[in-house]
């Protein structure tokens, strides 16, 4: 990978957990929002045990001063980190900030998300000076994304053996959706979920479907030859279990893009570059 391949995955991947993170501040689930919350959960973690012991994540949760410094560097450092995608010093602040960031919410949000599982490792390859040796530690986040959701196709067929209870589709809508469909018992939506739940079979296949996608995602450790359709797999069981499950683990995408090929990589450093310099782009022509 070269450097300008690596400005635009760079610039891709800061400007996704960017985009990522001012949902979040618009859900209020920045640390500066939470509101000095006292209770925490640490569970059977030695890392977040040690984390908390520190005195770290108490401190800077209940200072709100503190708190609202840390979500303005944190921003700071990603549009920074955007701006200047070479910068390795200003890429370190970021990929630090994301990881306290990400154990500070885990703590207090009293569970421990998965879904922002990524955003603590993500920018970690992106430290990494040599251009060859970046390329290996970013096909190494490729490797980590297929052991993300095939271990959960393992959890859900062989440990936990929900695949194998025929009727979880339909009992995951009514359960995730029932305050949504009693709250709203007119809205379009919640008739499209009617129509569905008269159609249980339909809910329980697809919930079968999602777990064979997940587990389809094993073949990325044999071979890239599929990867410009293994990219979509994590969109598609995301954004169904968001309509059918009330899950938004959107936030996990951005380990994703590690699905990208330096020849997408060059398209979209082009389509890039042609937006920000259209004269150019004339004179040449």
């Amino acid at each position: 990978m070269n450097n300008r391949q690596r400005i635009t995955l760079t610039r891709l991947v800061t400007g996704t957990i960017l985009l990522f993170l001012t949902l979040r501040l618009a859900e209020h689930a920045m640390l500066s929002e939470l509101q000095s919350p006292p209770l925490f959960s640490v569970e059977v973690d030695f890392t977040y045990w040690l984390f908390r012991e520190s005195g770290i994540p108490a401190w800077i949760m209940q200072h709100r001063a503190a708190a609202i410094l840390f979500d303005i560097l944190l921003f700071s450092s990603g549009l920074l980190s955007f701006a200047l995608p070479l910068n390795r010093k200003i890429l370190a602040v970021f990929a630090l900030l994301l990881f306290l960031y990400a154990m500070i919410f885990d703590l207090y949000a009293t569970h421990h998300l998965a879904q922002i599982y990524g955003l603590m490792i993500v920018m970690l390859p992106f430290l990494v000076g040599n251009n060859d040796k970046f390329t290996l530690a970013w096909e190494g986040m490729r490797y980590f994304t297929c052991f993300i959701y095939f271990i959960a196709f393992i959890w859900k067929t062989c440990i936990g053996h929900s695949f194998y209870y025929l009727q979880q589709g339909a009992d995951t809508v009514k359960n995730n959706l029932v305050y949504f469909i009693s709250l709203n018992p007119d809205s379009p939506m919640t008739h499209f979920y009617e129509w569905f739940l008269r159609h249980e079979w339909i809910l329980n296949a697809g919930e079968k479907g999602l777990v064979l996608l997940e587990g389809i995602m094993v073949v990325g450790f044999f071979t890239k030859k599929y990867d410009r359709w293994l990219i979509w797999v994590p969109v598609v069981i995301h954004v169904t279990t968001y309509f059918f499950s009330d899950v938004f683990f959107i936030e996990l995408l951005v380990v994703d893009l590690s699905f990208l090929s330096v020849t997408q990589l060059d398209r979209l450093g082009k389509i890039v570059s042609g937006l920000y310099q259209p004269e150019k782009q004339k004179t040449a022509i």
